[in-house]
């Protein structure tokens, strides 16, 4: 095989494995804004976010009490302003 063959079949096979990718995206994106507009698929995902911040928040005292002072404040932080947008997107942002 010359290297002009193989450079042919590695673009073919690139160029396969990026339509399959962008293939499998739109199938995604497609899935996940149909379940935007359905009101469980939104107030789970929402209780999701809640629940992982709520969980970021409480290991940051966790962390904090063991020693690991540093990421018991990284912990702390990215919790508290992931809750403070979901309020404020609650707040602000209402989707009749």
């Amino acid at each position: 095989m010359t290297e002009r063959e193989f450079d042919r079949r590695v673009d073919a096979a690139a160029q396969r494995f990026e339509e399959r990718v962008e293939g499998a995206a739109d199938v995604l994106d497609r899935a996940v804004t149909h379940g935007l507009e359905r009101r469980w698929f939104r107030f789970f995902f929402r209780t999701l976010s809640f629940v992982a911040e709520t969980g970021l928040i409480a290991g940051a005292f966790s962390l904090f009490q063991s020693g690991h002072r540093l990421w018991a404040g990284v912990c702390f932080w990215v919790g508290a302003i992931g809750l403070l947008c979901d309020v404020c997107r609650c707040l602000f942002l209402r989707r009749e």
